[in-house]
């Protein structure tokens, strides 16, 4: 038994309702009747093919084919194998994990330990650096008028990042995102240290850096 293409080619027709009761059955059928060692080679198969080969549609997963994987790959990153642990965090990322939601297992953490594992690829590099380059770009969503990050916790997120540059290829355009924030926050501490004397735009005009403050909406309570 194999995870094949049929519910989303209901998607792409329009047939949600159908594709959701297809999925259901078949999430079910594999539960009761596949023995868990079957099971476990059904779905590397699928996270393989769907993320490495990717030849499933780019789309959201179903959120029965997510729970199945939930199980699955946190069985696996508790054994510590990869490429599974470099998959859960494409699968789940950073963000609300619905089957997880105690948030028992640190995506972020998780990404650590598969950048640290002896099969460490290219995608996990990658997806380890963007990691960082991430925090950077939500920790400067109030400039100029504070920051989300305190200097030390930049400092560490920097540390992490040249750590990766100097043990593995990066992609040069994330090396290159990542310089641009680096100069993007030391003048920021370097305004705010001096008093925010002088036009902050102006600094990062004259420094080379083009800056455009992001909207932001506060709530008053």
């Amino acid at each position: 038994m194999t995870i094949d293409t049929t519910s989303w080619d209901m998607r792409s027709k329009g047939l949600k309702k159908q594709a959701n009761r297809f999925l259901f059955g078949f999430t079910e059928r594999l539960k009761e009747e596949v023995p868990q060692h079957e099971m476990d080679r059904i779905l590397f198969r699928f996270c393989k093919e769907y993320i490495d080969e990717e030849k499933f549609p780019d789309t959201n997963l179903p959120f029965q084919l997510t729970e199945l994987l939930n199980r699955y790959l946190i069985q696996e990153c508790e054994k510590n194998r990869m490429p599974q642990m470099r998959w859960a965090y494409q699968i789940f990322g950073d963000y609300w994990n619905p089957h997880d939601p105690g948030c028992k297992q640190n995506p972020y953490h998780i990404l650590e330990r598969a950048y640290a594992h002896v099969q460490c690829d290219q995608q996990t590099v990658d997806l380890y650096f963007g990691a960082q380059i991430d925090r950077l770009w939500w920790g400067q969503h109030h400039f100029p008028d504070g920051c989300l990050i305190g200097r030390t916790e930049f400092e560490e997120i920097v540390h992490t990042a040249r750590k990766v540059l100097a043990e593995k290829p990066v992609d040069p355009s994330l090396a290159a995102e990542f310089g641009y924030y680096v100069e993007l926050y030391n003048i920021y501490f370097k305004w705010k240290e001096t008093g925010r004397d002088g036009d902050f735009y102006g600094l990062c005009s004259n420094a080379g850096i083009e800056f455009h403050r992001l909207p932001v909406v506060y709530i008053e309570k």
